[in-house]
């Protein structure tokens, strides 16, 4: 599977979830944008270091 078709593939399938009458999916995408706000450590701060664990992990997706 291509790049752009996997790609394709998890949008759709990220639509069907958010359709879904089970909020945890909903809920969940929003604890990312609250954990990513900016507070203590700014957004900038958080994603580098979210970056070096994924790097440092060979967490990649």
């Amino acid at each position: 599977m291509h790049i752009h078709e996997r790609s394709a593939e998890k949008k759709r399938l990220n639509g069907l979830m958010l359709k879904s009458a089970m909020k945890v999916y909903r809920v969940f995408g929003e604890l990312g944008t609250q954990v990513y706000a900016d507070g203590a450590l700014s957004k900038k701060h958080k994603e580098l270091t979210a970056l070096a664990v994924a790097v440092s992990q060979n967490c990649f997706d």
